[in-house]
């Protein structure tokens, strides 16, 4: 039996994440708590993959592209929290 070879070509994006953290770090300029950052750092344990596309050119390689994102439920959170913490600064 032959065993046909096929390219293969995986790539990562993660402008999603990317534009999630600028919105996050865009509400403070320079006032960050040490529990929000620890926050912060906790979305990296909740990334998930979304739906990535699969392109297929004939006779050429297998392009997948795996797309990269916060858990919605984690980075609400985060938002909830940060929100109320810059609310919170505002009122001093």
């Amino acid at each position: 039996m032959a065993i046909d070879k096929m390219l293969a070509s995986i790539s990562v994006d993660t402008s999603l994440i990317e534009e999630k953290l600028n919105r996050l770090l865009e509400m403070f300029s320079n006032h960050f708590s040490d529990e929000l950052l620890s926050m912060v750092s906790g979305l990296l344990n909740n990334v998930v993959f979304e739906n990535g596309s699969v392109a297929v050119r004939a006779g050429g390689p297998l392009d997948v592209v795996c797309i990269l994102d916060f858990d919605a439920a984690a980075y609400d959170q985060i938002m909830t929290a940060a929100r109320a913490f810059k609310a919170d600064l505002t009122h001093k």
